[in-house]
């Protein structure tokens, strides 16, 4: 269920700054890294558990100097909210102009 891996997300400490760090400026895995100073292989894993949350998408792919692919990667939220109502817990995601225009494509380009 995507509420569920949406919550599981938003509770690893790391993703406030991942998702900062991201939310203007698409950056590579490598580049996170290096500025939230979490190891690059746990980038990859938080990136892959993001992504299926859908709070984070590949804008964009650079070619390194060694010939290798790189995505790019950038923030689908501009604010989360969660709160308690009266069926428990709620969830409001905020999205950001990119994401809505892409989402509104695909819901009516089928």
């Amino acid at each position: 269920m995507l509420r569920g891996r949406i919550l599981e997300a938003l509770g690893d400490p790391d993703t406030p700054k991942i998702l900062l760090s991201i939310r203007r400026l698409s950056k590579s895995a490598q580049v996170l890294s290096d500025e939230t100073t979490i190891p690059l292989s746990s980038i990859y894993r938080k990136m892959a558990t993001l992504r299926s949350a859908g709070l984070v998408h590949v804008r964009s792919y650079e070619i390194t100097s060694e010939g290798k692919r790189q995505d790019l990667f950038l923030s689908s939220v501009t604010e989360v909210r969660v709160g308690m109502g009266n069926d428990g817990v709620e969830l409001e995601l905020i999205p950001t102009e990119e994401s809505a225009s892409r989402i509104w494509f695909e819901l009516f380009s089928r």
